[in-house]
């Protein structure tokens, strides 16, 4: 049955209103740690509700008292002893217990926790009324929820991987797991959800929903991301060399010249199947003169990453504040030794200020504000392209399809 969109958004509201309920308890932990640990022992013990007297006896334990218990679905002791009855009662419930796994998670990484969280997840989504995994973005630090996540994940692969996966039953435990996947908003959700799509050894049919639900490119096919091909960045001591020797400045001037002829190395890559189609072009007064197409095996990707935006500014301001401190240096020096080179030294900082300026603004500044990003492939035999200007979204789209493809 496929919900109405007005109630889909009606649901999605009232979790997000719950959720930041839960946010604003004074009581939040305390009352999360009962109720995570009361939908705990009811999926261990595959029942809707628990003992009253178990209730009590974990209230204390927790340090839960029942005037301190107030919610906008009322007590939430209360609704524990006797079980939810409607569905703000159940959320409510659900909301606080979530909020309790984060609780318990937050001081150190515990997988086993969150396997066992998502089993239960697996039961009471298929068995009972309650929705939990809905709860994860909404209550849960993105961190977290990623583990959930990646867990909820694993669980379909080891489930619909071999014969067991084609059971009827396996299949409708990860149909639960990849409909709240697709679900979710967070971007690790629909990464682990894309990398399913390409996992040779999942069930066909468990594949093919996964491949629906991640929508039109999930599979790789059509993915692509177009730049300006550039000299991959020196780092460290090689760096610091090619400013003192002017050997960057020189390659500013060649870089100057070629932006004047119009002269520039565009690269697109594109997932093709199982291999990465590279094609170059030399682009000279706005017409392609050169062409050539290469095609990379995917196992022969070592590394593919993207650099936020601004990725350099960091550095570039430390060299803007190296010329600034020679500028500076220089005019004291001078001054003391009472030199005749003041105008030159002030012209050749200068020049190395206004270098800097000029990177910051061609390869930082500028791309930064059109949305654009840094793309970098590491490929075997040392082999390294690096694209400029390429489109926030289109890298993204390459490098979630990249990692489930498994390069």
């Amino acid at each position: 049955m496929i919900e109405d969109p007005a109630q889909a958004s009606a649901r999605a509201e009232s979790v997000r209103r719950l959720s930041a309920e839960v946010a604003s308890h004074a009581d939040r932990d305390a009352l999360g740690a009962l109720a995570f640990d009361v939908l705990s022992r009811q999926a261990e013990g595959r029942a809707l509700f628990v003992a009253r007297d178990l209730v009590e006896k974990r209230a204390i334990e927790h340090g839960v008292e029942r005037d301190r218990a107030r919610t906008g679905a009322g007590n939430l002791l209360t609704i524990l002893e006797r079980g939810p009855e409607n569905e703000l009662e159940r959320a409510t419930m659900l909301a606080f217990a979530v909020h309790g796994l984060g609780v318990k998670l937050a001081p150190k990484d515990d997988p086993a926790l969150v396997a066992r969280f998502v089993r239960h997840a697996d039961w009471l989504e298929m068995a009972t009324p309650f929705s939990v995994l809905p709860f994860v973005d909404p209550v849960l630090a993105p961190p977290l929820a990623e583990r959930v996540w990646r867990a909820v994940a694993q669980a379909t692969l080891d489930e619909g991987c071999g014969p067991r996966g084609a059971a009827p039953a396996s299949r409708a435990r990860n149909a639960a797991r990849l409909s709240a996947l697709a679900a979710s908003d967070a971007p690790s959700a629909r990464s682990v959800l894309v990398a399913l799509v390409g996992s040779a050894g999942l069930d066909e049919g468990t594949r093919a929903l996964a491949r629906v639900l991640a929508g039109p490119g999930s599979d790789g096919e059509g993915v692509h991301a177009r730049g300006r091909v550039v000299a991959h960045r020196r780092t460290g001591i090689a760096r610091w060399l090619a400013w003192v020797s002017g050997w960057a400045l020189c390659r500013w001037l060649l870089r100057g010249v070629g932006f004047l002829l119009g002269a520039r190395w565009m690269a697109e890559v594109r997932l093709d199947g199982r291999d990465l189609e590279i094609r170059n072009e030399l682009h000279l007064l706005g017409r392609v003169v050169r062409s050539r197409v290469q095609r990379t095996a995917l196992t022969a990707v070592l590394e593919a990453r993207r650099e936020v935006r601004f990725p350099a500014l960091p550095q570039l301001v430390s060299v803007t504040g190296l010329a600034s401190g020679l500028l500076l240096g220089g005019l004291v020096f001078l001054d003391g030794a009472r030199s005749g080179e003041f105008t030159l030294a002030l012209v050749g900082a200068g020049l190395a200020l206004g270098a800097v300026l000029l990177d910051l603004v061609l390869d930082v500044l500028l791309p930064g504000a059109r949305g654009q990003v840094e793309l970098e492939l590491t490929m075997a035999r040392g082999t390294r392209l690096r694209l400029v200007g390429v489109p926030l979204a289109d890298a993204d789209r390459l490098l979630v399809a990249l990692r489930g493809r498994g390069a």
